[in-house]
């Protein structure tokens, strides 16, 4: 687990605009780069940073036998460097954006597998030429978004654990269960996870506390659970794993996160606005939160 921060310069009743894409497996010969495109290129015409919450990669290798079969393998010998330079081709128009990158299970797989971190060595692609540096995480992490005042002082802050996700579908349950099981054990506004490939806000779970004056706080909580980007169902099954375990699947879609800094009662708090789309103009899902005290 890594905990990183980002820090913001605090600018009251203006929000922090982040889009929170997961398990894109850019090169699944299922992408569905389309919608993945379309969904990029607006959150760069809306200034919205990006974060990803892992299976930036399919990653299906010969060394898989769990997943591997022809359909899905590049048709060349060097595998990885044909996966590598696809994600890149993909992503560098967006380099300036992109933020952060989660490692999936995918990614886990061919790190244990094959002693290969493919997040690394594609940050180290994109981050060449780029205006920062992306950050690669672990498969959970802690990110602090912290907002600063004029003096350089923290005034706010809003933290998301981001937890890949673990187990199947879930086309029963919809990954609630995973969301419960976080909550229990983890103090942040937001749980944001992947994985399963559906799309889920759950938009309230307060926790209460005493803080540092001895006050009772009452802070809500929220959890999203973000889609993939792979294309509709298909009877054939050498196209996707998943589809022969019969799992079902969203459709393709990211998280709109607005982090607003209001002034109230002497100090900074912060509002967030959280979406789910899967076309930029249709909501699947949207939540604006209780107020959240600064901290």
């Amino acid at each position: 687990m890594k905990a990183l921060q980002y820090d913001t310069t605090i600018k009251a009743n203006v929000p922090l605009k982040l889009g929170l894409f997961s398990d894109p497996h850019i090169d699944s010969p299922n992408f569905d780069e389309p919608t993945f495109v379309e969904h990029a290129n607006y959150c760069i015409k809306d200034q919205r940073y990006i974060l990803f919450g892992g299976d930036v990669f399919d990653a299906i290798l010969r060394t898989d036998n769990k997943r591997a079969v022809n359909s899905l393998l590049e048709r060349t010998d060097n595998q990885i460097n044909a996966k590598l330079e696809k994600a890149y081709d993909i992503l560098s128009p967006y380099r300036d954006y992109i933020l952060f990158f989660g490692r999936g299970n995918h990614e886990e797989s061919c790190l244990k597998y094959n002693g290969v971190n493919l997040l690394d060595l594609l940050a180290k692609m994109l981050n060449v030429g780029s205006r920062h540096k992306i950050d690669v995480g672990n498969y959970a992490n802690f990110l602090r978004f912290n907002f600063k005042d004029a003096r350089g002082k923290s005034a706010a802050h809003y933290d998301i654990y981001q937890h890949h996700g673990m187990g199947a579908s879930a086309p029963v349950t919809k990954g609630m269960i995973d969301f419960n099981r976080i909550t229990k054990g983890v103090n942040a506004d937001l749980i944001w996870c992947g994985h399963k490939h559906q799309a889920i806000i759950d938009a309230s779970d307060p926790i209460m506390y005493l803080d540092q004056n001895g006050n009772v706080v009452l802070k809500n909580r929220q959890c999203i659970m973000t889609p993939s980007y792979q294309k509709g169902r298909t009877i054939d099954p050498n196209i996707n794993f998943a589809e022969r375990m019969y799992s079902h699947t969203a459709m393709s879609g990211f998280g709109q996160l607005n982090l607003t800094p209001i002034w109230c009662d002497g100090k900074y708090e912060i509002i967030p606005d959280i979406k789910l789309t899967n076309k930029t103009s249709q909501i699947l899902g949207s939540v604006v939160a209780a107020k959240i005290k600064a901290r």
